[in-house]
C-alpha cells in the first residue's frame, strides 16, 4: 500500500513540474511579449592589425536596414534576420546576435580576415579563407600575399592559397616571394624578390617538392650558370627544373607600388619597391647586353652535375650577379662563394 502511495506521490510530482515549466515558458512569452529591447552591445573580433569594421558602422546598417532593435518590442525583434544582414557585408566575416536575459541585443562581430590582395584587371580586392571578396580600399591596408591575374570568379584566385600559406611558413621562402601571378590552374607564376626572372610552379600541388627543387637550382646551378641567364624557371615537372635561356635584354621599369597601383604590371619586369630594387642593372640603370642564344637546362634529380656557366660577364656584370647572389644566399641561410 505505502509503496502505491509513493509511487502516485512521486508520478503527481513529475506531472505538477512539467506543468509548471510550461507555465514559465508561457509566462516568460507573455512577460517578454510585453518588454522592450533596452539596448545593443557590440563586441568587434580580428581588430589587432587594422580596423574596418567600426561599432559606427555596425549601427549604421542596422538603421539603414530597419533592424535596429533599441525601444523594440522583444516579440518583434529577429536575431535571424540581424545575422543575415551583417553576414551579407563584405566586409563582416561572421555575425552572432543574441538575446540577453536582461532584454539586451548583444552582437558578436568578426571582421572578415584577409589571406590575399587579388589584382584582377581592373579590380582589386581582398579575398578571405572561404572566398568571400571585399573591395580593396585606400582607408586601410592588410600585409597579405598579392595575386594578379584574369579570374571568372572572385574566388577563382585561391588556387594560390596552398602555395601562398606554404611560402609563409617558411621565414627563407617568404624573404625570396614577392607576388604571385596566375595564367590558369596550371600555371601559376611567382615573383622572386631578384630582378630579371619568374618562376613557373605550375599548379598548387606537390609544392614542398617543387621548392625543394628551387632552392637546389638557385644554390647549385645559377651561380655557375649566371644570374643574368634566364628569364622563366619552370618547376611544374617531376624530378626536374627547366629554365629558358632570356633571349631580350633587361630593361629597368617603372617601380611598382601596390599601394598606389590599382592595375599589377607584367609579371617578368615587376619590381617591388623596398624589395627588389634592380641588383641586376648598372649604377646608371643602363640595360645589360644579354646573349640572345636560347637554350634550356634541364637539372634532373639524379644528376649531380653542375652546369658549366656560358654567359660571359664583364666586371661590372659580376658586381651585379654577386649582389643578387648575395640576395638568394641571405634568403636561404647559405653562402654561395
Amino acid at each position: 500500500m505505502l509503496k502505491k502511495i509513493l509511487t502516485y506521490l512521486k508520478y503527481t510530482g513529475l506531472i505538477l513540474a512539467i506543468g509548471l515549466f510550461v507555465f514559465g515558458i508561457i509566462w516568460a512569452d507573455i512577460q517578454l511579449s510585453g518588454s522592450k529591447c533596452k539596448a545593443v552591445t557590440i563586441d568587434i573580433v580580428n581588430t589587432d592589425s587594422v580596423s574596418f569594421v567600426t561599432e559606427g558602422s555596425i549601427i549604421n546598417m542596422l538603421n539603414n536596414s530597419g533592424l535596429h532593435p533599441e525601444g523594440k518590442y522583444v516579440s518583434l525583434i529577429s536575431t535571424d534576420k540581424i545575422e543575415e544582414m551583417l553576414n551579407s557585408s563584405e566586409y563582416i566575416e561572421n555575425a552572432e546576435c543574441v538575446l540577453m536575459p536582461n532584454n539586451v541585443i548583444h552582437l558578436t562581430v568578426t571582421q572578415l580576415i584577409p589571406i590575399l590582395r587579388v589584382f584582377d584587371e581592373e579590380e582589386t580586392y581582398y579575398l578571405n579563407k572561404d572566398g568571400k571578396h571585399m573591395n580593396a580600399s585606400s582607408r586601410f591596408h592588410a600585409e597579405v600575399p598579392i595575386v594578379s591575374g584574369k579570374f571568372n570568379k572572385h574566388a577563382d584566385a585561391l588556387m594560390v592559397r596552398p602555395i601562398a600559406e606554404y611560402v609563409m611558413n617558411d621565414k627563407d621562402l617568404n624573404d625570396l616571394v614577392t607576388m604571385y601571378s596566375v595564367r590558369d590552374s596550371g600555371n601559376i607564376f611567382i615573383v622572386p624578390c631578384i630582378y630579371g626572372h619568374v618562376i613557373n610552379f605550375g599548379d598548387n600541388r606537390n609544392i614542398e617538392n617543387k621548392f625543394n627543387k628551387l632552392k637546389k637550382f638557385y644554390r647549385e646551378v645559377m651561380p655557375v650558370k649566371g644570374w643574368l641567364t634566364y628569364d622563366t624557371i619552370t618547376l611544374k615537372w617531376n624530378y626536374q627544373v627547366v629554365a629558358n635561356r632570356r633571349t631580350k635584354k633587361i630593361k629597368q621599369e617603372i617601380i611598382y607600388n601596390p599601394e598606389e597601383e590599382e592595375v599589377a604590371p607584367p609579371v617578368e619586369s615587376i619590381i617591388i619597391q623596398g624589395i627588389n630594387d634592380p641588383a641586376t642593372l648598372d649604377k646608371e640603370g643602363k640595360d645589360i647586353p644579354i646573349s640572345t642564344k636560347i637554350d634550356t637546362t634541364v637539372m634532373k634529380k639524379t644528376s649531380g652535375e653542375k652546369p658549366k656557366d656560358s654567359v660571359p660577364q664583364t666586371q661590372e656584370t659580376k658586381h651585379q650577379v654577386r649582389n643578387a647572389k648575395t640576395k638568394v644566399a641571405n634568403a636561404f641561410g647559405k653562402n654561395n662563394n
